[in-house]
């Protein structure tokens, strides 16, 4: 059984999977207070499909960038579980990436005070380094890459189609060490 989770941009997206079949999922927007609800939400999702946590051998998460504490959320749950359980596999993929999906596009998120998350890719692979930029330098970009698309905010995003289609991008991360969040920019 999979689990996808993605709590990094005001959303808490909750995917589950057995085999090739999407089960169950949860889609809540404008969750300013994910890390209150994160755990209670996962637990009800999987009670209400007759699952306990322990039915859970693959967590694919989104480890960022976007909100400061989101990004924390998921990851801290799944690293406690981890910790209790170092059978379970965790798999990463940065949140622009996963937008991005296979297209040739520039993925970008809000990143608060008139910066942006972006990343540039075709098909997967990264043309620019994932970085925040205002919104000057986001406008040169746009017009260097004027063929590709925009993708932005997760707007229009089909999470369990975009999910089906990059499980195989996610990378397997072995030690509980190496889950860690994609920070671009440095807070106070």
């Amino acid at each position: 059984m999979k689990l996808f989770i993605d709590t990094c941009n005001w959303k808490l997206v909750l995917i589950l999977k057995k085999d090739d079949q999407i089960i169950d999922s949860l889609i809540l927007s404008d969750t300013k207070k994910v890390s209150d609800i994160a755990l209670s939400t996962i637990t009800k999702l999987l009670s209400k499909n007759n699952l306990k946590i322990n039915d859970i051998q693959d967590f694919y998460l989104t480890n960022g960038p976007g909100s400061y504490t989101g990004v924390r959320v998921g990851l801290t749950i799944v690293k406690t579980l981890k910790t209790l359980n170092n059978r379970i596999k965790v798999y990463l993929l940065n949140s622009l990436a996963f937008q991005a999906a296979n297209d040739q596009a520039i993925s970008i998120l809000d990143a608060r005070g008139s910066k942006y998350y972006i990343g540039v890719y075709e098909n997967q692979k990264p043309l620019i380094e994932e970085t925040v930029v205002n919104l000057s330098e986001l406008d040169d970009i746009k017009k260097t890459y004027s063929n590709f698309l925009i993708k932005e905010d997760n707007k229009s995003l089909d999470y369990i189609q975009t999910f089906n289609l990059l499980e195989k991008n996610f990378r397997l991360v072995d030690e509980i060490e190496e889950i860690l969040p994609l920070y671009i920019k440095n807070f106070i």
